[in-house]
């Protein structure tokens, strides 16, 4: 496949992680300084089991010569994974990886990744309405195309105005259910050949696109009434009580990236 619509370039963004006795969503970001490109992977803390040095099972597609994705591949590969000081993220870098697929099969991995570029600034939060449609792109309860390796696209709607926090520091709210494999999925607003402003306006044959952050955690309620944020477990366990799911979620907005794009800068 040649991916040509915004949305079939989002299907090779992601990439189903699969560690010990959890599975869960990482996505492909670049970090670009000035000619420099720094290519990693990035998820949730809880995704690699809060452990620095998790192994883990990566899905990926294969580069044709002709620049398309018919073939994939399983890699299990041990690497260093960097947390972030406050939210629940961590980012690895992925050029060892990308030369050990190079190594095993002798074909460069395909893959889009996302950029700074689409980070809204705060004056385009702003300029959003309460409710905006939203994508959110991963690997539900572990679910994927595993024939094509293709991700779960999911849709829902900002809960809480994304221009403002939802009562902690970068964290904004969704009106999406979230299940075991969703942690680390990439929420955008996407918008193809036409959208609408808060104001009325109507801009037709234009795309709009805006990567909003990172689902991470849940409110959930019990049988009890009792209200509770837990993260998005990474594998489905049974309880004995009863937890009653409110396909509410949060993400860590995308801003949060900023510290890691801070920290590599200081390396590189």
């Amino acid at each position: 496949m040649k991916p040509i619509s915004i949305s079939e370039q989002m299907m090779f963004t992601t990439v189903r992680l699969q560690a010990e006795n959890s599975c869960g969503t990482g996505f492909f970001y670049d970090f670009k300084y000035g000619d420099k490109i720094v290519p990693t992977i990035i998820t949730n803390k809880h995704v690699v089991n809060n452990h620095t040095t998790e192994k883990v099972s990566f899905s990926l597609h294969l580069m044709t010569k002709e620049g398309e994705s018919t073939e994939n591949t399983n890699v299990t590969f041990s690497t260093e994974w960097h947390f972030h000081s406050s939210h629940d993220l961590c980012y690895c870098y992925i050029n060892p990886l990308l030369e050990k697929v190079r190594e095993l099969t002798g074909k460069n991995v395909f893959y889009i990744p996302i950029t700074d570029s689409i980070i809204p600034s705060i004056n385009q939060l702003q300029d959003l309405s309460a409710i905006e449609e939203i994508v959110m792109i991963g690997y539900p309860i572990g679910l994927w195309d595993k024939n094509n390796n293709f991700p779960i696209f999911r849709k829902g709607y900002t809960a809480a105005h994304p221009a403002y926090d939802f009562n902690n520091k970068g964290i904004g709210l969704l009106d999406i259910a979230a299940f075991p494999g969703s942690s680390g999925s990439p929420v955008f607003i996407l918008n193809e050949n036409s959208y609408s402003d808060k104001k009325g306006n109507i801009f037709m044959n234009r795309n709009r696109i805006y990567f909003l952050g990172i689902q991470f955690s849940v409110p959930i309620y019990n049988a009890k009434g009792d209200i509770t944020v837990e993260n998005i477990p990474t594998q489905q366990i049974l309880k004995s009580e009863t937890p009653l799911m409110t396909n509410l979620a949060y993400y860590i907005k995308s801003e949060a990236l900023k510290e890691f794009r801070d920290n590599i800068e200081k390396i590189i």
